[in-house]
């Protein structure tokens, strides 16, 4: 799923169990999110477990849905079938020596076909193209394994699990331009799909394709290159019993936000709201355009 939702993510205090779906299980970044978590100078910031598994019957999801809304009017709002419905977001901070972690939960309602979902073509039809949103640019593009062989690294594209590597050049307000390669492994069953990504290290130091970011000065003139620890975070897209047709999908992530960017202001923070709902209202109609047979959305989808 292309949603470059700018980290938006909470912290939710539950610690994640042992009972991950098998075929998850096998998706390494997924686990590591949900049990090692993101480390910044010292602490340790832990995922928590989805609120839908597997294997739950319609009565069970509503029930996990509810909890989650607060109310039976909240849940239906959130269930509507429009690309106004309303989406869940929260966001917390946690402060470390010399930057902010941005925390932030995100929940929303789409419908689409899940077996249609394929995260890799998605990932390999970016190629640098631009995407723009609240004053921010990015651009990202598949590596291919002529880039990853020699670096040790390399993709996979299967039915259950697919692992792909992305570099990611953004410029965030005029003030900063940034660059990092993600590592991402999708997972996928009858009832759901897992895409976890996360900054990979070993691209640190990289000559060409390195985690690293700089100031933009109003005079043209570019600060030298830091190096950016980047960020961890998982999607998973499941499939709603009910109402017929609907995903949900529910997003946890972290990134590390450098104090020297905005001083630790919440500059950035206040730009995830608007994002979320740009991006969520553009992925619906984008499905609504690609469903099947194309058919026209219901009258209450607008």
């Amino acid at each position: 799923m292309s949603l470059i939702l700018v980290p938006v993510w909470l912290l939710l205090q539950v610690q994640p169990g042992n009972d991950t779906e098998p075929v998850h299980a096998g998706n390494p970044v997924y686990v590591d999110a949900i049990r090692s978590g993101l480390h910044a100078d010292g602490a340790t910031i832990r995922f928590p477990s989805p609120i839908l598994k597997d294997g739950l019957d319609a009565n069970q999801q509503h029930a996990a849905l509810l909890k989650l809304s607060g109310s039976k009017r909240a849940l239906a709002d959130l269930l509507r079938d429009s690309v106004t419905a309303p989406f869940l977001l929260k966001v917390r901070d946690q402060k470390m020596t010399d930057a902010t972690v941005r925390i932030v939960d995100l929940w929303f309602v789409v419908r689409g076909d899940l077996a249609s979902l394929d995260p890799v073509e998605v990932a390999s039809q970016a190629r640098g193209k631009e995407v723009e949103a609240g004053n921010m640019r990015f651009a990202s593009r598949l590596l291919t394994d002529d880039e990853l062989k020699p670096r040790g690294k390399s993709s996979h594209r299967g039915r259950d699990l697919s692992r792909w590597f992305v570099h990611l050049e953004g410029r965030l307000l005029d003030r900063i331009a940034v660059e990092a390669t993600n590592e991402a492994v999708a997972t996928r069953t009858e009832e759901s799909i897992v895409i976890a990504g996360r900054t990979d290290p070993a691209f640190d130091s990289d000559t060409t394709l390195a985690n690293q970011w700089r100031t933009l000065g109003q005079d043209g003139q570019a600060g030298s290159w830091q190096p950016f620890r980047g960020g961890l975070s998982y999607a998973k897209i499941s499939r709603l019993k009910q109402p017929p047709g609907s995903l949900l999908v529910e997003f946890h992530g972290a990134f590390s936000e450098p104090e020297a960017w905005f001083q630790g202001n919440p500059i950035l923070r206040s730009k995830f709201a608007p994002i979320a709902q740009d991006q969520i209202r553009k992925l619906r109609r984008e499905l609504l355009k690609n469903g099947p047979n194309s058919a026209p959305p219901a009258p209450n989808a607008r």
